[in-house]
């Protein structure tokens, strides 16, 4: 992905949102859900099993504006359902279903999505190859737009890896801390446990589209 730092009852299954039956179905679905997927780093992800209870994270302090990658402004105008809402950060209740949900779109994803660098300034809704961030828009897409989630909890943010090497990941605000969903990992996990030096991440209700700067650690 290009730096940002060089840029500046029966009814309610039918409902957007699923119903609590439909996400006790996803319980069973995770247990069959194979993740294969191509990585930009050694160590694929395989299989993963229906998740335990995620770990405690901590708050992912945030500083001051800085613009957003011009890549992200033309996603928003060709996707504007991916757009930021209006309102502010909203940490969401991170609850069992809501764990499985997360899991289940991180393989899902890590196994439909084949691992291509699509070159400088291309930031896609991709279905079936792409890069770090491609990964990541997908998963945003699903979880808002097939699960409900709400947008002002996830999050679009650019690290670098221990390389240098610029990345993305999509990052999930809870009452439980900020989780990330890393194509280069195999489960969703807290954000300080990736060793990553971060830079900025969307934020809701900001102006103009404005993201925030984020912490090295």
């Amino acid at each position: 992905m290009p730096s940002i730092d060089n840029q500046r009852d029966a009814s309610s299954e039918a409902a957007a949102k699923p119903s609590d039956l439909s996400r006790r179905r996803l319980i069973g679905v995770l247990a069959g859900v194979t993740a294969t997927c191509a990585l930009p780093a050694p160590g694929g992800a395989n299989l993963t099993t229906l998740p335990a209870t995620l770990p405690p994270s901590s708050a992912m302090r945030a500083a001051g504006f800085r613009a957003a990658p011009a890549a992200w402004f033309k996603l928003i105008k060709q996707h504007p359902e991916l757009d930021l809402s209006a309102e502010p950060l909203a940490p969401v209740a991170l609850t069992h279903a809501r764990e499985v949900e997360l899991a289940l779109v991180h393989q899902q994803v890590n196994r439909l999505i084949r691992f291509r660098p699509d070159g400088p300034d291309r930031w896609q809704l991709v279905e079936s190859e792409g890069d770090c961030e491609d990964y990541a828009i997908r998963k945003l897409f699903t979880l808002c737009q097939k699960y409900g989630w709400p947008r002002s909890a996830l999050t679009l943010a650019a690290c670098h890896i221990e390389s240098g090497q610029g990345h993305a990941v999509l990052l999930v605000h809870s009452d439980r801390g900020v989780y990330a969903l890393d194509n280069r990992r195999r489960h969703v996990e807290p954000w300080r446990r990736l060793p990553y030096r971060w830079i900025a991440r969307e934020d809701p209700g900001a102006p103009f589209g404005l993201w925030r700067k984020l912490p090295t650690a």
